[in-house]
């Protein structure tokens, strides 16, 4: 891929990025799109969808809100890195963990962070509903998810892992207002709050995006997150 074209791509949607920056990305895009099949990552058609709704839709959130001060970042359901690893590239300070179920994607995203020279990127392969019940519990400043789950799913994953005073982004489609609403229930029994959300639409199709910021405000309730499967089955929805 074009380094110069992703970096002019994204100065075009406010996001600055530098020359090594944009040769990370390049390389990454590279890499997803040689390695796709092999690791069953996502669907892409082609480069422009690549760099528009993976690459800046990843990064948008960051640089108009900045990273709510966190030095680490938990990426839940990371699947082909999205949004953790172009965070990361884009903050290259942060500490970086990758939940990943699959062991297939979790030795893709061990390939990626070897070809881009990433550091402090640490693989955690597992269920949230284990980890966030286990040594994950509480434990993080920040946890982000993309194309993971519906909200009221995904607030029992991935509030419970997120420690007081830190921060969950949900990255979201044209039905982030249905679906907070649905899951205005388990959010407030797993110590959520909405603080803020960043609406934006995605060029050149202006597609719409939202990202929900969501503050721990207080410890989720013990019960949660219930045991594996059990949120997606049964989702805890608002009455």
């Amino acid at each position: 891929m074009d380094s110069y074209k992703i970096r002019s791509a994204a100065h075009a949607s406010g996001i600055r990025l530098d020359a090594e920056q944009s040769e990370q990305l390049a390389i990454y895009g590279d890499l997803l799109l040689a390695e796709n099949k092999k690791y069953n990552l996502t669907r892409i058609s082609g480069e422009e969808e690549l760099v528009y709704e993976h690459f800046i839709d990843s990064c948008y959130g960051v640089a108009i809100a900045g990273r709510s001060g966190a030095a680490e970042l938990l990426d839940l359901g990371s699947g082909a890195g999205f949004p953790g690893v172009p965070i990361k590239i884009f903050c290259p300070q942060l500490k970086l963990y990758l939940l990943e179920a699959s062991r297939k994607k979790i030795a893709f995203l061990q390939l990626l962070a070897q070809k881009l020279a990433l550091k402090e990127v640490f693989f955690l392969q597992g269920r949230a509903e284990e980890i966030g019940r286990r040594e994950g519990r509480e434990a993080y400043a920040w946890v982000t998810a993309r194309a993971v789950a519906p909200l009221m799913v995904l607030a029992e994953l991935a509030l419970p892992l997120v420690r007081r005073g830190g921060y969950f982004w949900a990255f979201k489609g044209p039905a982030a207002g249905l679906e907070l609403k649905e899951a205005e229930e388990i959010i407030a029994r797993c110590g959520g709050v909405l603080l803020e959300e960043i609406s934006y639409r995605l060029p050149p199709r202006g597609r719409e995006r939202h990202i929900l910021i969501f503050e721990k405000v207080e410890e989720a309730e013990d019960r949660f997150p219930r045991r594996v499967g059990i949120p997606q089955k049964r989702p805890l929805r608002k009455l």
